[in-house]
Order: structure tokens, then sequence, then C-alpha cells
């Protein structure tokens, strides 16, 4: 067997919905099917093997961790496995269209940096649907970052190189991850296409305001940055203080 090339992890906390992320896995062009590795990073849930092995056209991993753990310690823990030249992130309730893998990698080929696409994005509780497409400049994450997750591709070594994400904003790790890595310099570049559905629900872990505000305060304090607001994805989409940014779609 070929050595690996492109890592995927996805943390789950959501059994129920797995499922949909990995078919969408499989779903990807079938040049990139059998240089997969993908990882399955269970917080505190039962293992999925049994359910799941020997179902899917790609190598697929159960790592298990302590419960409450959350999706920063998640990805952390599948990067320490991560064998591919390149790692993409999937939220286990998000999935991707056919072409993700396809753009994502060819840029990052080109560009050596990270990459992330628009998404549709699904609020669940709500029943509609959006896109989520903002214009990218990097003095822009000092007030928010457009960066979906599930919509990143980047180099492995690009992840040594910035470090793992902070355990202590779960909430923010995602945003915290991206003001590090362009601290550096490193190339962030955005594809203006919708390639991934976000499903926002309430129970994401983005969607408990209370406990996102704290960990704001020590995003900001360690960035230096100044007052922001408390915001999920969801939000950026229909708030006006993020109307300078977001390009309108239909």
């Amino acid at each position: 067997m070929r050595e690996p090339i492109i890592s995927v992890i996805i943390p789950t906390v959501h059994l129920y919905t797995i499922r949909r992320a990995l078919n969408s896995i499989a779903a990807q062009g079938a040049g990139y099917i059998s240089r997969l590795e993908v990882f399955v990073v269970s917080d505190g849930r039962p293992p999925l093997n049994g359910l799941l092995a020997g179902q899917y056209p790609f190598a697929l991993r159960f790592i298990g961790v302590l419960p409450q753990q959350g999706a920063a310690t998640a990805r952390n823990v599948g990067l320490h496995f991560a064998r591919g030249q390149y790692v993409a992130l999937l939220d286990d309730d998000d999935e991707w269209l056919p072409n993700h893998l396809a753009q994502t990698i060819a840029t990052c080929e080109r560009t050596r940096g990270i990459v992330f696409t628009d998404a549709e994005l699904y609020h669940v509780q709500e029943g509609w649907h959006r896109p989520f497409r903002f214009a990218y400049h990097p003095s822009m994450l000092t007030k928010t970052s457009p960066v979906i997750p599930s919509t990143m591709v980047a180099l492995r070594k690009t992840f040594f190189e910035v470090g793992h994400f902070d355990t202590q904003i779960p909430a923010y790790s995602d945003w915290d991850w991206i003001l590090r890595a362009s601290a550096k310099g490193i190339p962030i570049t955005r594809i203006p296409e919708v390639t991934t559905n976000y499903y926002f629900s309430p129970e994401s872990t983005s969607s408990r305001s209370q406990d996102m505000v704290p960990e704001l305060l020590k995003l900001c304090r360690k960035h230096n940055l100044g007052r922001v607001p408390v915001a999920n994805f969801a939000k950026m989409i229909t708030d006006p203080w993020f109307a300078r940014w977001r390009i309108p779609g239909p």
C-alpha cells in the first residue's frame, strides 16, 4: 500500500452523523481514495470499529480519548498519528462536496500554506441555509476568523510549525490557530467556492454562548485583541457587525 498523502481528522461526539461525514469522504475523486487515511477520534463514546470497519474504500482508524476533551484535543491526537503530507479537517456533523479535495489539495500544493473554502451553512434548528462567504484579508483576523475548520487543508509540516490547537480555549481554538499561523507568515488562501456543508445545531459547541465568553476573553488577552463580539459562524451570517467582510449571496 502506498504511503498515504492526505490525513483526514474527524473529532466525533455525534455518532449518528458520522456516516454522513464518512460518506462524503468516500465521494471524493477516485484518485484520492487510495491516498487517504482517516482518523475518527471519539470523545469518550463507545468504539466504532465494529460498526464501520470495512465499510469504506479508504484506510479508517478509530482512536478514543477521555470524555469531554473537546475537538481541540481530538484534533491534536489525530495530528499525532497522521502520516500524510497534507492534513484535512472535517467535523463529524459536516460533509464535503465531491470536489472538496480536488480544489483544496491542488491549491495547497501550489501555495504550500493553508487553504480554506466557502461553505453552505445549514441551521438545523431553525431550518434555513445560506452560503458562508467572507472576503479574507489577514487584518480581519484581529476581529474574526472566516475559516470553518471543516473547509481547511494544510501541509502537515505547517501544523508542526504552528503548534497544537489550544485546549484551554476550545470554542476558539481554530481562530487562535489561524492567528498564530498568520503571525508566522504562513500563506492563507481562500478558495471562493462552496465545497463543504456546515451544520449548526443546539448541540454545536459554539451554540453555548455563556461558555464562549470566558474563552473569548482568554483569546483576546493571548493575542492582545480589541473588543470583539461573542459569535459563532451562524451569527456571522446575519449580524450587521460582520457585514464589512461578508460577501452577499442569494
